[in-house]
């Protein structure tokens, strides 16, 4: 399965952004493989539209699933009709804890997306 995963740095022992269309950098990992590419987010300074631009990288990507610490309701829509599953990775999970989480299932799934006043006050104290 291919994953996406919001990251802060560019390997497995980054921690997940809890950002998804500004998030620093994002990791494509093969869970049959163990391969991963990872690709500093083109989208994060964008003015507008930053998480539909980066839900359609994931579509792009062909990934299955995709993790962060949240989701605005714009790109959690796209994501959601492509079919692709969402999870949440909270507090200071690395890239690789969150994996690991989800294959053993154990990463909580999400069925709603992060309201926008909650995501608005995390941008604002992540600047």
């Amino acid at each position: 399965m291919r994953v996406f995963v919001t990251a802060k740095g560019k390997d497995l022992d980054s921690s997940v952004d809890p950002r998804f269309g500004r998030a620093e950098y994002y990791i494509i990992y093969d869970t049959e493989t163990g391969e991963f590419k990872a690709v500093e987010n083109p989208f994060k300074r964008g003015q507008t539209a930053v998480g539909i631009s980066l839900a359609q990288r994931v579509i792009e990507e062909g990934a299955q699933a995709a993790i962060s610490g949240n989701f605005g309701p714009n790109a959690f829509e796209v994501l959601k009709a492509a079919g692709i599953s969402l999870y949440r990775a909270g507090g200071d999970l690395t890239v690789k804890e969150a994996l690991d989480a989800l294959v053993k299932g154990k990463l909580p799934a999400m069925n709603s997306a992060t309201p926008r006043e909650v995501a608005e006050k995390l941008e604002k104290e992540l600047k």
